[in-house]
């Protein structure tokens, strides 16, 4: 999927921001439905899967655009319930649940928001279809939903990294020291790997001269995996789990959203790889939204929707979440920041020594956001859009919760200007979080204290320009903004109270991924653009010399001319980057299907491509290359190819 096509979902989305999908609806439950259903073995590209979740979002942009034209999509506070920038708390401690009364009070007062807006829209209707000048008005009102949608922000997705250098590859991660789960891992000696099923985990012996399928572990019919998480160290191997009930899908139109989603994480002893021991498992309300392992320890996040028609003020697991049966205790309950309630973020850590049991939990009550994990806290971040503030006025409200050895504990609440492109855009670092956003037609930087009070800012970056990349590196930033040319802006973030743009570098094209590549060296990823139809043509390598990082350079480049798309836009997972053994691989979607690549760097000769060869098979999975010593493993679905790493040549391959 190239930009462009990222773009149009990015901006349905936006369009459809005041009303949630039913989870049911949602694009990765249509598609793990459809692979259930069809039991489908051909390839889902790129092109699909963005097809998918369009047809998932231009099912409601009808709802939503009437919605927000006739119900309070003007500037300014509606006469419906809709939210003003003074209704964003400006309490810095998070607030827990004084009791389960106060819960229900807030989901109910949303809901009752929610029923105001609808009849609203009916009574609107009403005098709408017998008026006289009924098509005049609806021309009106459509040009001016027309010019609101050409200023519409767009919205974020997640993209990251980091990597290993050792004997073999890890997943390549957003926060060093903090794994990330994935399709495939390894341990030195064996892969372990998600089967295009998404029911069973191969484990493959790579010892000996040919590959070998040892053993496989399996969920139940009604499940299917995500991804997993390999501990070398402990021998475990953990599953994290999806379960879905269609037969408690309901209906989008009563706003009532299905709780049928549950997250489930099975963990295994491997000490002998070919006879893994089941030892626990846990689960919670929600579906799967992300995950991370510290320290032997499973932090585990989930979103849960109450299904308002099912809520009984008594009766408080019908609108609270539960784990392992269990309601999760009021006091584990944090309040939202702005007065809404209808969904939650579910937190659980689970010590995989105990994996039956939940060490501490956590219900954060929201409107839906996103994640960033650093070594110490846990960033909750959600953006309230301008159809609740107005163009330009758009906030992103942030919550600290610290954890350490399976404990969570609620921090510092704050707000900052405009929207954060992924989670490469806020980082902490040396007691301070620095975040990058996009806001209207311009950008900002910004530093905040570990209470989430501002120290610095800087803003009005790149007029008519948004946020594609960011790596924030110690004292110094770097992100880029792209419109028609590739700013890479350099800035010095050592004065948390004074940060300051100290260099910009326009090249044509874009980088949607960046990372650091040894002392003085930043990788970017992206696609190139013809300067005159400015039009994407290619997959696009740059390796900028930040030695200085004020006279930031572009050192060389590389172009991949009939390469239209790669993984790493939008998954950071599907990079294996290892600047210790000099190794740049990643897949590329060509015409004629998709390669694998591998690349080296050299200061005089540039990039170095060694390797690009076809890859075999049909996944819905996408493709990951590992390494175990000198062997590159190229697994896409239930096909696994081996190649040297030093002659670039195959060596084997097995089908499981």
């Amino acid at each position: 999927m190239n930009k462009k096509e990222q773009d149009f979902i990015r901006k349905l989305k936006d369009k459809t921001d005041d009303i949630k999908i039913p989870d049911s609806l949602k694009p990765e439950q249509v598609e793990k439905l459809l692979e259930e259903k069809e039991k489908q073995k051909k390839k889902i590209s790129p092109f699909r899967i963005g097809a998918l979740a369009a047809a998932c979002l231009v099912f409601v942009v009808g709802i939503a655009a009437y919605r927000n034209g006739h119900l309070g999509g003007q500037q300014g506070p509606a006469k419906t319930g809709e939210k003003t920038e003074a209704e964003i708390s400006t309490e810095k401690a998070i607030a827990s649940a004084a009791d389960y009364d106060e819960v229900y009070g807030y989901i109910e007062r949303y809901k009752e928001e929610q029923e105001a807006k609808m009849r609203a829209y009916e009574e609107e209707m009403i005098r709408y279809d017998s008026a006289e000048d009924g098509a005049a008005m609806e021309n009106a009102q459509e040009a001016k939903s027309t010019d609101s949608d050409a200023a519409a922000p767009m919205a974020a997705n997640d993209s990251g990294a980091v990597a290993s250098g050792g004997g073999y590859s890890e997943t390549n991660v957003r926060q060093e020291g903090v794994d990330e789960g994935d399709v495939v891992k390894t341990d030195g000696a064996y892969l372990y790997i998600l089967k295009d099923s998404r029911r069973e985990v191969s484990f493959v012996d790579t010892r000996g001269d040919r590959m070998k399928e040892v053993q496989k572990v399996s969920v139940e019919d009604s499940q299917w995996i995500e991804e997993m998480y390999l501990n070398p160290e402990k021998k475990r191997l953990v599953l994290v789990c999806s379960r879905y009930d269609e037969n408690n899908a309901v209906p989008l139109l009563k706003q009532v959203y299905s709780n049928a989603g549950v997250t489930e994480a099975v963990t295994y002893d491997i000490t002998d790889p070919e006879k893994p021991e089941e030892m626990g498992r846990v689960r919670q309300s929600g579906y799967y939204q992300s995950s991370r392992m510290s320290e032997g320890y499973l932090y585990l996040f989930s979103n849960y929707s109450v299904a308002w028609d099912l809520m009984k003020k008594e009766t408080p697991e019908t609108y609270i979440p539960l784990i392992n049966d269990s309601v999760i205790s009021e006091k584990n309950v944090c309040l939202p920041q702005i007065e809404t309630g209808r969904e939650y973020t579910v937190v659980t850590a689970v010590n995989i020594d105990e994996p039956g049991e939940v060490t501490d939990s956590k219900a954060i009550l929201s409107q839906g956001g996103q994640l960033y994990v650093s070594s110490k806290n846990i960033y909750y971040y959600e953006t309230i859009w301008s159809s609740y503030l107005g163009y330009d006025k758009e906030k992103t409200t942030i919550r600290r919760v610290g954890y350490k050895a399976g404990q969570l504990t609620p921090g510092a609440q704050g707000t900052v200007g405009g929207y954060i492109n992924d989670s490469f855009s806020i980082d902490e670092y040396d007691g301070y979080l620095r975040i990058v956003t996009t806001q209207g037609d311009s950008n900002g930087v910004y530093v905040l204290d570990m209470d989430l009070e501002e120290t610095g800012k800087i803003e009005k970056l790149a007029k008519d320009e948004r946020v594609y990349s960011a790596r924030l590196m110690g004292d110094t930033g770097y992100f880029v903004t792209f419109r028609e040319t590739d700013p890479l802006f350099s800035v010095d973030l050592s004065d948390p109270e004074n940060p300051e743009v100290i260099g910009s570098l326009k090249i044509p094209g874009f980088s949607d991924y960046l990372h650091p590549y040894g002392d003085g060296k930043l990788l970017g990823i992206g696609m190139n653009v013809d300067e005159e139809t400015m039009i994407t043509d290619g997959v696009k390598l740059s390796m900028f010399d930040i030695s200085d990082p004020s006279d930031v350079k572009e050192e060389d480049t590389y172009i991949l001319e009939n390469v239209y798309s790669t993984d790493v836009s939008y998954d950071y997972k599907a990079a294996l980057v290892d600047a210790g053994r000099n190794i740049i691989g990643f897949a590329g979607y060509t015409n004629g299907g998709q390669n694998y690549y591998i690349f080296e760097y050299d200061t005089n000769k540039g990039f170095i491509c060694n390797m690009e060869e076809e890859i075999n098979g049909n996944a819905s999975l996408s493709a990951r290359g590992v390494y175990i010593d000198d062997t590159l493993y190229v697994v896409q679905g239930n096909i696994v190819e081996a190649y040297s790493l030093k002659e670039f040549v195959k060596v084997d391959d097995i089908i499981l």
